[in-house]
């Protein structure tokens, strides 16, 4: 059988990265500053940044780049669509939703190919299908993407949020309800929570079922931009979406070191939390698309699968042209 690695090299992905630093800028010339908002506070899904600056990817392509801590996707996908900041990273749900409501903000790359989310329920629940949660207690997170996905299970399986018992939680508030046996299933992120939980309370088994398992395939975090900076400076969107795409790699091939800049950069993570993280989320990073177009490809058939999932449970009601929302391009310098 083919390796992980050597998959990813027959992809592309190596000459992909390869082109990030053909063209960059002249020695001596000014660095272009730009801030990169991200999806939360620092955390797993946020390394291939950290790594393109520490390993100098965003210097050689010219560019001196301010990492700023986030306050949720929506709040990336809002402020980098009215041009606050330069890029950010945001859940694709999002960026669907803010160019829903007129926000110029475009997505140049994909930081994660599947939606990351899943379906938990704790053993002692004895929830073993879907259909368990009838009458059970579940997290409900207001506003989330994870409660699309939850009524969108429900439906597929013959039921609402009618037929369980919601339990409203906020980030952070679910843990101690699940622990005190307040919760018994929901659908949360597997390679950030869930993973943090099975290291942090290994008292706590729980079952989970991946969104993308259960038929519900739609892309995760994307790298976003705007239409105006594409308009009048190309190049820097180019220069840092192949910065990014060349520390998606390095990081992919380089996980202990690539965790290791993470935390050096925000002290207050554990290592082996978001080493368990990263691992977890690397098989998410590759898909077909990836080895047709190399890493941070743009899977348009994921998007129109979460478009219709967000009409349908979203709220949305705004066409959305995905032609115009997608720039596939800008991944490499040439």
């Amino acid at each position: 059988m083919m390796s992980f690695w050597k998959c990813i090299i027959r992809s592309g992905a190596t000459a992909l990265v390869a082109a990030a630093f053909m063209n960059s800028p002249a020695a001596g010339q000014a660095a272009e500053n730009v801030a990169v908002r991200l999806s939360f506070t620092p955390f797993a899904v946020h390394i291939p940044i950290y790594v393109a600056k520490a390993k100098g990817f965003y210097e050689r392509n010219g560019l001196n780049v301010d990492i700023r801590p986030g306050r949720g996707s929506s709040f990336a996908a809002m402020t980098v669509g009215s041009g606050q900041e330069e890029f950010g990273v945001a859940d694709a749900a999002a960026v669907v939703t803010a160019r829903a409501k007129g926000v110029p903000v475009v997505a140049v790359a994909s930081f994660q190919q599947d939606n990351g989310a899943a379906l938990f329920a704790t053993e002692k629940s004895g929830i073993q299908k879907i259909e368990d949660l009838k009458g059970r207690n579940v997290g409900l997170f207001t506003g989330s993407t994870t409660t699309i996905f939850l009524q969108a299970l429900l439906k597929k399986h013959n039921m609402s949020l009618d037929d369980v018992k919601p339990v409203t939680v906020r980030s952070g508030t679910d843990l101690p309800l699940v622990l005190a046996g307040n919760i018994d299933a929901e659908v949360s992120i597997y390679s950030n929570e869930l993973t943090a939980w099975k290291i942090e309370h290994p008292e706590l088994k729980f079952r989970t079922w991946r969104m993308q398992e259960l038929g519900f395939d739609t892309p995760g975090n994307s790298l976003v931009t705007n239409e105006d900076l594409i308009r009048t400076k190309p190049q820097i969107v180019r220069a840092f979406t192949a910065a990014t795409v060349a520390g998606i790699e390095y990081a992919l091939k380089n996980p202990e070191e690539a965790v290791g800049i993470l935390v050096k950069s925000v002290p207050e993570l554990k290592t082996n939390i978001e080493m368990a993280k990263w691992r977890s989320y690397m098989g998410s990073v590759t898909s077909s698309a990836t080895q047709q177009r190399g890493l941070g490809a743009l899977d348009q058939p994921k998007w129109e699968t979460l478009v219709r999932l967000l009409r349908e449970y979203g709220g949305l009601q705004t066409d959305v042209n995905l032609n115009e929302l997608l720039r596939d391009r800008y991944r490499s310098l040439y």
